[in-house]
């Protein structure tokens, strides 16, 4: 069945017709739409992390005809504020934070589009620091009201029954993620270093975003204390 148009009357009794299109999610992690603009931590390009969790994404939307989507750990999403202004606040986020890294800690799932299946990462001190200075530094978009702090890399997008999840997808992935023995990661998935915040637009359908800037991280371990 496809979406029906949505109707919306003025006070003056004049009705505009708004098709599905243009309208986005209210809850914007449930379908392959988003909002805004999100800033991304991208595994470096030092060490093997960027190109093993590339290989395993790239694998699994091949088998499962899903979107290819670049390796990331979202730091903060859904940003409203003018384009100028995310970037200006970003680069000055970039002078507070320094390089860090991300310990695999295991696997998840939820009903959501973008959070289908994912690793979870450790809420290491330098994790929940970084993430707590760019609620700061973004209070004004009311970041810090946003729910508790869920450190994760999504593995797929998409929408999939919990039974295909719980006897295919999540067992196929971890025994990349965890070849040897279940919780022992290998040591290229294991630790995700990252040295640069890159701003996205995740402004409509996930084909549509794009990298808008990439900032080096230039904080120091005490800027992050």
């Amino acid at each position: 069945m496809c979406p029906s148009n949505t109707i919306v009357e003025s006070s003056d009794g004049n009705t505009t017709t708004i098709p599905p299109t243009m309208i986005e999610p209210t809850d914007p992690y449930k379908s392959s739409r988003f909002i805004g603009h999100s800033l991304w931590m991208v595994p470096s390009s030092v060490g093997g992390s960027l190109e093993a969790y590339d290989t395993i994404i790239g694998g699994m939307s091949k088998e499962l005809g899903t979107f290819h989507f670049l390796p990331h750990i979202t730091l903060i999403a859904a940003l409203l504020d003018p384009i100028e202004t995310i970037v200006e606040k970003t680069r000055h986020l970039s002078t507070l934070i320094a390089p860090y890294k991300f310990h695999l800690q295991d696997m998840g799932q939820k009903d959501a589009y973008f959070q289908c299946v994912f690793a979870t990462m450790k809420l290491t001190e330098d994790v929940v620091n970084a993430n707590m200075t760019a609620r700061n530094v973004f209070a004004s978009e009311n970041k810090l009201l946003d729910p508790p702090y869920m450190p994760h890399l999504s593995l797929i997008y998409g929408d999939f029954s919990l039974e295909e999840k719980k006897n295919h997808l999540i067992p196929t992935l971890r025994h990349q993620l965890f070849p040897q023995n279940e919780g022992e990661s290998t040591s290229l998935t294991s630790i995700i270093p990252v040295d640069a915040i890159e701003i996205w637009s995740t402004q409509g359908d996930v084909k549509d975003w794009y990298l808008v800037e990439r900032v080096p991280l230039v904080g120091s371990k005490k800027e992050m204390s």
